[in-house]
């Protein structure tokens, strides 16, 4: 071993190049917050803000906290690059892993980084300015705070114990228009993210003055939801893994669906989501697990896994914390997992076909509008001229109009949005015109109908028990036996 370092030779990194590089690890905004946060959870701070200025030439960004704060020393080492590394062990709720966190996270947005913690012991600060750094080529940080950050300190009320960490030339994150709207962008995900520690009360997360509500992934609060029972994996049962189906749209109102959605939209959203402790790492997707794609007709599965941020290593968890491999050895059995969830999805979107099953097989009749056929592996819809109420209207004098106004629907039907819609399903989930109709809409619209058609009794039973078989009528037969009995009581 002697011989060796006598015959090595230091090659020391060059100061400028690599804090240039360390800027481009992939951060985004939000990702950049996210590990700022995760600083300030390791720090027992049940409080957390983010608050800033959008103003062209002098926007800044300030993230603070009611930590237990860091004192010179402390401080100084924690603005080190590297920190302890990876290899560390680290305490319960520290969400650290890399050391790089805060230095690259923050210099990924800005040119100046200012940390000031405040213990009972006073107030410490350290910037690293990455002008300066280039000039002398060397790590040189900053030991003493400028006015503009002291400034900035008092008009944030950085006044107690914690910490706050100040971006300032944003030359990556953006000034004016562009930084409120990623700070904006940004909530959603950081309310994705930190859904556990909102939701039970031990972090109030704030932007821009803002208070973030949690996001539930599994919409567990909904009846409709499938708990398909939790799992556990690896060598000692240390892995928890629960998947959930979650209900089809037509059983959520309109807030319900914009929340299921999520961030990325309910498509995006669908598969796994690991969770390093309680902090959420990586929200849907299938991890690059073999055969198992996006698909819509499995978006309303999603599978929570539980993960001991000792186990990053395994799980390969990138810098920024946002994305994650599972172990060779899981990767069957997360596999196995998925698919039941998968094909749980898909039952329920295939449970509307099998109720219109069990009508025929009662002997109902069941008539939609529209025909799908399909030529050359190109599906063509047109309207179905046997269903009565469209029958009926065919009858009349009018015919030659009516049939021009159907053929105007059939051709213009955008048939590919609505392929791209349902496939990129980015929040709104496609439905019939008709699908979410109230109890007073759809008095309306059976009443409009069957007074419509012509007043033989024969004919107007046939069309009652149509449109009885479909939606929005029949969720609401009540209402249909009501109206077609006022409307022609000898049915």
């Amino acid at each position: 071993m002697k011989d060796s370092f006598e015959n090595a030779a230091v090659v020391a990194p060059r100061a400028s190049a690599l804090m240039d590089s360390l800027r481009s690890f992939g951060y985004d905004m939000a990702t950049a917050l996210a590990d700022l946060v995760d600083n300030s959870l390791a720090a027992s701070a049940h409080e957390v803000r983010v608050e800033f200025s959008t103003d062209v030439g002098a926007a800044w960004v300030a993230v603070i906290d009611n930590g237990r704060g860091m004192t010179e020393s402390q401080l100084h080492e924690a603005v080190r690059f590297g920190g302890t590394g990876p290899t560390t062990e680290r305490q319960p709720g520290d969400l650290g892993r890399f050391g790089l966190g805060l230095k690259t996270a923050s210099l990924s947005q800005c040119r100046l980084l200012t940390v000031l913690s405040r213990t009972q012991d006073g107030l410490a600060c350290r910037t690293w300015d990455i002008d300066l750094v280039r000039a002398v080529n060397d790590w040189h940080v900053l030991v003493t705070a400028d006015d503009e950050a002291l400034r900035i300190a008092e008009e944030v009320d950085f006044r107690g114990v914690g910490t706050m960490v100040l971006w300032r030339r944003l030359d990556h994150a953006g000034e004016g228009g562009v930084l409120a709207r990623r700070l904006g962008q940004s909530r959603s995900r950081l309310r994705m993210w930190f859904h556990r520690f909102i939701a039970r009360g031990t972090l109030h997360l704030l932007v821009g003055g803002h208070s973030l509500t949690a996001w539930d992934p599994f919409c567990r609060q909904h009846m409709a939801t499938q708990d398909l029972g939790t799992e556990r994996l690896g060598n000692s049962g240390q892995i928890h893994v629960t998947p959930y189906v979650l209900p089809h749209p037509t059983r959520l109102d309109e807030s319900e669906l914009r929340a299921g959605a999520g961030p990325r939209g309910w498509n995006a959203q669908q598969g796994f989501y690991v969770y390093r402790g309680d902090r959420l790492v990586s929200a849907g997707g299938w991890l690059g697990l073999a055969d198992l794609v996006i698909n819509p007709q499995t978006r309303l599965a999603r599978i929570e896994v539980l993960v001991d941020p000792s186990s990053d290593h395994l799980w390969q968890v990138d810098v920024r914390k946002s994305r994650v491999h599972p172990p060779a050895e899981l990767e069957e059995s997360l596999t196995r997992l998925a698919n039941a969830a998968r094909s749980s999805s898909g039952q329920v979107f295939r449970r509307r076909a099998v109720t219109v099953g069990e009508q025929r097989g009662r002997g109902r009749e069941i008539t939609f509008g529209w025909i799908q056929e399909r030529r050359n592996g190109v599906s063509r819809y047109s309207v179905n001229r046997k269903h009565p109420v469209i029958e009926a209207a065919l009858s009349s004098p009018d015919r030659a109009s009516i049939e021009a106004v159907l053929r105007l629907v059939e051709r213009t039907l955008p048939v590919g949005v609505i392929a791209i819609e349902a496939e990129n399903d980015l929040g709104a989930n496609p439905q019939a015109a008709m699908e979410g109709a109230d109890e007073a809409e759809a008095r309306a619209d059976l009443v409009a109908m069957l007074g419509a058609l012509p007043d033989d009794p024969t004919a107007r039973a046939v069309a009652a028990r149509a449109l009885a078989s479909v939606e929005p009528f029949n969720r609401f037969p009540s209402l249909v036996a009501e109206i077609v009995g006022q409307s022609n009581p000898g049915v």
